[in-house]
């Protein structure tokens, strides 16, 4: 049963990049990427579309590891298994205000210390 269930849990990590083959993490055009036609107006906006990707992955990893918590709190038939679901919930929250709060520190610093015209922001 605990196969099957990270199995699945594996499954829907990856079913995204199947769907979304060509979405791109900078928000740079893959042709300007490959050509190497940057400029170094665009490394503020590849930077901040990256932190978005990475946050993004973070906040879902958080939600997977509260599932996980509440699967073990709730089928824990041990007190010991229950207290290890607790736990998991705990840091899996702490990880996931960590995430969102990474994303609002970024677009605070963004909006107020980057120059108007330099950074396009899609919050």
């Amino acid at each position: 049963m605990k196969k099957i269930f990270y199995l699945a849990i594996l499954f829907l990590l990856f079913i995204e990049n199947s769907f979304a083959t060509d979405g791109g993490v900078t928000g740079e055009p893959a042709s300007k990427l490959r050509n190497g036609d940057i400029t170094y107006s665009d490394i503020p906006n590849i930077l901040v579309k990256a932190t978005e990707f990475f946050i993004g992955i973070a906040g879902t990893i958080a939600v997977i590891f509260i599932i996980i918590g509440a699967y073990k709190y709730l089928f824990g038939s041990i007190e010991q298994n229950t207290q290890k679901g607790k736990e998991t919930i705990f840091m899996a929250l702490i990880g996931f205000a960590i995430a969102a709060s990474a994303f609002l520190i970024i677009k605070f610093v963004i909006d107020n210390f980057a120059a108007s015209n330099s950074i396009i922001l899609n919050f």
